[in-house]
C-alpha cells in the first residue's frame, strides 16, 4: 500500500517531462522513505535518476516496495488536467491500477493500468568528477544555445576558476567564457582541469525539460567522463539527475 498528496504540480511537470523526452515507458519505485525512478534512454547514453524524498510531499505512506511502470505519455495527459495549487493524490487502485485524484472545488478521478515490467534496478554511477559548476538554469540555456549556431556538439573545458564551452563545424566555431565572477554563476570547483565533449540534442531533451522558475542548476563532469546535471525539487533534498555519456572521437 501507499498513497501520497501533493500540490507541487510543477516538479510533477518536470520529471515527466525529462521521462517523456527519453522514455515510452517509466518505472516508478515507491520505496517508505521515498520515490525513485532511474531509467536510461534505448540507446544507453542518458539516464534519469530521481530522488524523491518523503518529506517533500503533505502526505507520504508507503508500507513497502511497489514498482508501478506506466507510459509515460497516459501520465502526462493527467498530469496536464491539474493546475497550479491543486491537489493531486496517489494511491494503488482495485486490481493492478493507479489511481490518481485531482481536486480543487470538484474531484476528478483517473484510473492508469500498471504495464507489467521486466524492469531491472539500475545503480546510480559511481563517478569521480573533478568539475564542478553550480550556475542558472538560464544562463546554461543560453551557453548551450550559442553554441548549437554552429555545432551539435559541445565541448566543456573546467579549469581554475573557469569555465569554458565550445563547438566547431565546417561552418566556423564559437566560444563561451564563463568565470567566478559571472553573474550567472555560484560556484566553480575543479579539482583538476577536466574536458569532455557531449551531445547538445541529449543535453537540450533534459533541460527544456526543466522549469523555468528554477534558479540555479548544478553541473559536474571530468576528462572523458559522463556529465550529470543535477536539478533540484525543492529545497528538502529531493532532486532529479541527468546523466549522459561523453562523446569519444
Amino acid at each position: 500500500m501507499f498513497q501520497l498528496q501533493t500540490k507541487d504540480v510543477n516538479s510533477w511537470n518536470m520529471v515527466i517531462k525529462a521521462a517523456s523526452a527519453l522514455l515510452e515507458e517509466v518505472a516508478l519505485e515507491f520505496h517508505p522513505d521515498m520515490i525513485t525512478m532511474r531509467n536510461m534512454d534505448p540507446s544507453h547514453i542518458a539516464m534519469l535518476n530521481l530522488e524523491w524524498l518523503k518529506q517533500s510531499f503533505d502526505v507520504y505512506e508507503c508500507d513497502g516496495e511497489h514498482i508501478v511502470t506506466l507510459r509515460i505519455d497516459d501520465l502526462a495527459n493527467i498530469m496536464k488536467r491539474a493546475s497550479k495549487g491543486e491537489l493531486i493524490e496517489m494511491s494503488l487502485g482495485e486490481g493492478n491500477t493507479l489511481l490518481i485524484k485531482v481536486s480543487n472545488g470538484f474531484q476528478r478521478e483517473f484510473v492508469l493500468h500498471i504495464l507489467e515490467s521486466s524492469h531491472t534496478a539500475i545503480p546510480v554511477p559511481k563517478v569521480n568528477f573533478t568539475a564542478k559548476i553550480v550556475m542558472t538554469l538560464k544562463g546554461f540555456k543560453e551557453a548551450i544555445s550559442d553554441i548549437e549556431t554552429v555545432s551539435d556538439e559541445v565541448n566543456m573545458k573546467a579549469d581554475t576558476g573557469t569555465f569554458v564551452l565550445s563547438g566547431s563545424s565546417e561552418y566556423g566555431n564559437v566560444k563561451v567564457s564563463i568565470t567566478t565572477a559571472t553573474p550567472d554563476v555560484k560556484e566553480i570547483t575543479v579539482s583538476e582541469t577536466s574536458s569532455a565533449s557531449y551531445s547538445i540534442e541529449y543535453i537540450e531533451k533534459f533541460i527544456k525539460a526543466l522549469s523555468s522558475s528554477l534558479d540555479y542548476i548544478t553541473i559536474e563532469f571530468g576528462n572523458r567522463l559522463p556529465i550529470r546535471i543535477q536539478a533540484p525539487l525543492d529545497d528538502k533534498g529531493s532532486k532529479l539527475e541527468y546523466y549522459l555519456a561523453p562523446r569519444v572521437e
